[in-house]
């Protein structure tokens, strides 16, 4: 795998670089690749944490996809190392490429937004690799129409090189003026026919996982979402 065009952010210390390289190492062993990114999860909150000054209450929002295991690594840290009161949003996007390279589409089709989620000052939104802007924004968009957020906080363990901008140009400076973006490694390589970062997180993340598919096109069911009703 070529590494040539990654960059490592400050954050990204001796136990991030070496868990961006086990999830590379295990792109064909879903339930080691789960447990890495769960471990990212959590280093990612610690980061999180330390930057929090308050304890004001905290939404958690992802995709169906990483709910279980990023997701669920940074409210494990963001539950250890605070005391605020944690929520969790979660949702199915449908994510596909527009033709000719024309960038793609994320419509929402399904969501759980635990109870109390709109009392939440901080966001933290958690996504396994960011190579654009339009899953992020979708959401994003979606639950500033409910809330109004003091920070919110984009975390990932990759980022592309143009992501930043990209999701910066999407908003008011009103709105990302309150951006902190935590990520360990940017990388400049793309394939825009298929918007996947090179070499990113390894692969497509349904399959990296174990999915196969969308959440939303196999009517997967995170345990975080179902632990809420149990």
């Amino acid at each position: 795998m070529n590494l040539e065009h990654r960059t490592y952010s400050k954050f990204a210390d001796a136990r991030a670089k070496h868990l961006l390289s086990s999830l590379l190492q295990f792109a064909d062993n879903p339930t080691q690749y789960r447990a890495v990114m769960k471990s990212l999860g959590i280093l990612l909150g610690e980061h999180v944490s330390s930057k929090l000054s308050s304890n004001e209450p905290i939404l958690v929002a992802s995709t169906a996809e990483d709910a279980d295991y990023l997701a669920s690594g940074v409210i494990k840290s963001l539950t250890c190392k605070t005391s605020s009161e944690i929520f969790s949003a979660v949702f199915w996007n449908n994510h596909y490429q527009l033709p000719n390279n024309k960038g793609s589409l994320a419509p929402i089709v399904h969501e759980f937004l635990e109870t109390g989620y709109r009392s939440a000052k901080i966001l933290v939104i958690v996504k396994s690799v960011i190579s654009g802007s339009c899953v992020v924004r979708t959401n994003l968009l979606h639950l500033l129409t409910n809330v109004n957020f003091e920070k919110i906080f984009v975390v990932s363990p990759v980022i592309h090189s143009k992501s930043i901008q990209n999701l910066n140009n999407e908003f008011p400076k009103s709105v990302s003026n309150k951006f902190t973006y935590l990520y360990f490694a940017q990388d400049a390589d793309k394939d825009y026919s298929t918007g996947e970062v090179k070499p990113g997180i390894g692969g497509q993340i349904y399959q990296l996982l174990g999915l196969g598919a969308q959440p939303v096109a196999i009517s997967f069911i995170p345990q975080l979402v179902l632990s809420k009703f149990s």
